[in-house]
């Protein structure tokens, strides 16, 4: 069978620099005098797949050369003339860059999305303690001041058992909803597990005495008939260590719940609402 001519050194250098498999078969067909088409073929077994063309397609009984003796690939031409082994060789390589890049872009938005699903709750799609620890460690490296709120549904439990988990799972997905909207760009909201949640705040416009009055007015809204929150705050200045911030906030948290299961006994602290900013009524 006749052959194309052996490639010039322009068209092996446009062949090495094509992006794609179309690039690829047009720098072919564009340099190539007498090609009006070329089809190249997956091959697997005894079927072959027409990928990408150029120019006419081939039909299905054209003839067609293997690029390599282990390539799964291989090229037809319009009109039905042979490409030199130097083509073909060059042809190869270049789809086997290709197809290599294109495997490491999977590979890395693969390893992009798992790092995403690790980080992210599944039910909320709020961020979750491995996010927290994550951003924790940067606030670490910094002067940066915050607050840390932990917060725990009061009433979940009872409301979950009763009506379901169908029920329930709307509840937290409504309280994540929640947070997020009132507080917007001065932190970040995370689910820690269960019925629990943390805020890390370090935009708040205003003095720790502010934030606090906010907190208990914006965080423990009653939304649902048998379930609040119980809150505790803890701010960096208060603490020598970062993770004692965390501690702190937790502690404080659990003091406020005591509180509301015995406010005659509880004693008055930074996890409980202070009286000046209690509700008239």
């Amino acid at each position: 069978m006749a052959a194309f001519p052996e490639p010039s050194t322009d068209a092996l250098l446009a062949l090495m620099a094509a992006e794609s498999r179309a690039d690829l078969l047009a720098a072919l067909l564009h340099r190539t005098g007498g090609l009006r088409g070329v089809t190249l073929w997956s091959q697997e077994g005894g079927d072959r797949v027409p990928v990408a063309w150029a120019g006419e397609p081939s039909g299905e009984g054209t003839r067609t050369q293997r690029l390599g003796a282990e390539s799964d690939h291989a090229v037809s031409a319009v009109p039905e003339l042979e490409f030199s082994p130097l083509a073909l060789a060059v042809l190869e390589l270049r789809l086997l860059y290709l197809e290599a890049r294109e495997t490491n872009v999977f590979l890395s938005n693969q390893l992009a999305a798992l790092a995403v699903t690790a980080k992210t709750d599944a039910l909320t799609h709020l961020p979750n303690r491995h996010a927290f620890e994550g951003d924790l460690d940067a606030l670490d490296a910094t002067s940066t001041s915050f607050a840390v709120v932990f917060i725990d549904l009061d009433g979940f439990k009872a409301i979950n058992d009763r009506f379901g988990h169908a029920l329930g799972d709307s509840l937290l997905k409504g309280y994540a909803v929640w947070l997020l909207r009132v507080t917007g760009p001065w932190g970040r909201v995370y689910r820690m597990g269960g019925d629990e949640y943390l805020l890390l705040m370090t935009q708040f416009p205003g003095p720790p005495e502010a934030f606090t009055a906010w907190a208990y007015d914006r965080l423990q809204v009653p939304f649902v008939d048998g379930v609040s929150a119980s809150i505790g705050i803890a701010w960096r200045h208060e603490c020598a260590a970062i993770s004692d911030v965390v501690r702190l906030a937790d502690q404080r948290m659990y003091q406020a719940k005591a509180q509301r299961a015995a406010p005659e006994r509880a004693p008055q602290g930074a996890g409980a609402r202070p009286k000046a900013a209690a509700d008239p009524s």
